[in-house]
């Protein structure tokens, strides 16, 4: 029997348009694997592929692979367009125009510094690659901007439903169920309905509060003739031309997948006003740190490097030393210079340190102090909990400080820390800090929750490129008006809409 032949692609950046460009050398220091190389990693036992691929790989059944490309950058600033042209020709030279069909495991907030929708070009390409009737799948992270030409080129969207983000093998796996319906002939109608409507980064927890309610319902209507719903809430500092929540159904038809889309869209502008942030004043985490009584971790939400932040602001990490808080960890922060010169000096060495030294973002700021260097470490770790669970991850040269009372992880390679064995691989039990302080939005909640529950979690109003303030950013290519940016802002989703894909005739019975 003849294997049918599914082609996969892995595309992914979520790109912070006032970030620093995202270039070749970004994408290698993460994941870059091209043709054989990318063949090779697939054809491992277990293979070497992101989660959502895995859970494809796992659920498809007996099929002849056809790797073609894997980019991983996780998020920073806009795409290097010459770089996204090399890969789009990767394509064109790697994707047999005869597969039987392809999957591809995107991310959706993709710009480029020549096109503000890569993820839409991606996929108009392969589907002018492989013709009409050949099947591509796609899935998505939530904080996807969902395009036209996404929806049109692509038989099937899944994005993930939880945040923190643990569900991408499962998409993985319900991607695999749509190719194998549309290999045996079923045919997709899909429909995009967007909102005018950016909520800020924290009200976006899928576990509590009004986005969990939004998607429980909007994962509830995904039965019958609807294949699937996928409610992406956008990436509200990407500044992209695509930005605003988005509502993508695919369905059997895409005029069922239009009423579906315009009614949880509907649903979700009416209850706008319930996203509302909450953020603690540094002043005031200060004080809660020096509660020895109750053990807290502090997201440094506005330097998040898993949205593009540049993961090195000094400000909470100086109102610590200055407050003399003790028992406390800091991490992670990026600053290679520092972390080579913690190597050098070697263990157990004391120095006065540079913070920020090549760091020209004024709102990094800089610092020096005598730190003592306890540990100097490097290469993949193996993870086990939340967004990266069950995967490895390189941290590149790290260095673990002792400043005072705090010990600050400091990494070489930009990445936030929510990950427990991040921290564990020092030999440290996080179990024993009164306080943890990480750069990250919300991805810390699920890898830290062992140690921290809801009660116990703290979101702090720092500086940084992505702060859920969205009144400073200074948004340029966002459509407008939006809300909560701009006042009186009027919608009503039987007005929005675009469709592709099968359109029923009508019943004129």
């Amino acid at each position: 029997m003849t294997l049918p032949r599914i082609a996969l692609i892995h595309f992914h950046l979520e790109s912070n348009r006032a970030a620093p460009i995202t270039d070749r050398a970004d994408f290698a220091a993460q994941r870059l694997v091209i043709g054989e190389a990318f063949a090779a990693d697939v054809a491992k036992v277990p293979p070497v592929v992101s989660a959502g691929t895995r859970g494809f790989m796992d659920s498809l059944g007996a099929f002849e692979p056809v790797p073609v490309f894997a980019a991983f950058a996780g998020a920073g600033g806009m795409m290097d367009g010459g770089f996204l042209k090399e890969l789009l020709q990767v394509v064109r030279d790697r994707l047999p125009a005869d597969v039987d069909g392809v999957y591809l495991d995107a991310h959706g907030a993709c710009i480029a510094t020549d096109d503000e929708d890569p993820d839409g070009t991606m996929i108009t390409l392969i589907r002018d690659i492989i013709g009409p009737d050949t099947p591509l799948v796609t899935t998505l992270d939530l904080h996807a901007h969902v395009s036209p030409a996404m929806i049109a080129g692509a038989d099937f969207i899944a994005a993930y439903r939880t945040n923190p983000h643990v569900d991408q093998y499962d998409r993985g796996v319900e991607a695999a169920g749509a190719m194998q319906r549309l290999l045996t002939g079923a045919r997709t109608g899909r429909a995009l309905v967007r909102l005018p409507f950016i909520p800020p980064s924290t009200t976006l927890d899928t576990t509590r509060g009004p986005y969990g309610e939004m998607m429980q319902d909007a994962v509830a209507r995904a039965t019958g003739a609807i294949w699937n719903v996928s409610l992406c809430a956008g990436f509200s500092v990407g500044d992209s031309a695509k930005a605003g929540v988005n509502v993508t159904v695919t369905a059997d038809d895409a005029v069922q997948a239009l009423a579906t889309a315009r009614e949880i869209g509907q649903r979700f502008w009416n209850a706008r006003q319930a996203f509302q942030i909450r953020l603690t004043a540094l002043e005031d985490a200060i004080t809660l740190m020096g509660d020895h009584a109750t053990p807290r971790i502090y997201g440094d939400v506005a330097d998040n490097p898993g949205g593009g932040g540049r993961g090195n602001t000094l400000a909470i990490l100086q109102a610590m030393l200055a407050a003399d808080v003790t028992n406390a960890l800091f991490g992670m922060l990026f600053d290679p210079a520092l972390a080579h010169e913690a190597a050098a000096q070697g263990e157990g060495a004391v120095f006065r340190a540079a913070f920020n030294r090549d760091e020209t973002y004024a709102e990094s700021g800089k610092l020096t102090a005598e730190v003592e260097v306890l540990q100097v470490t490097q290469g993949p770790v193996a993870c086990r909990r939340g967004l990266y669970a069950g995967g490895q991850q390189d941290l590149g040269l790290c260095a673990l400080l002792r400043c005072k009372g705090v010990l600050i992880i400091v990494a070489s390679i930009r990445r936030q820390l929510c990950e427990p064995a991040f921290v564990e691989r020092f030999g440290l039990d996080i179990g024993d800090f009164n306080t943890v302080v990480v750069k990250s939005r919300g991805h810390f909640r699920a890898g830290f929750d062992e140690y921290f529950p809801p009660a116990q979690v703290v979101e702090i109003d720092g500086p940084g490129l992505t702060s859920p303030e969205l009144s400073r950013i200074a948004f340029a290519k966002t459509p407008r008006p939006i809300h909560p940016i701009d006042a009186g802002v009027m919608w009503h989703a039987e007005d929005s809409g675009d469709v592709a894909g099968v359109v029923a005739a009508p019943d004129n019975g």
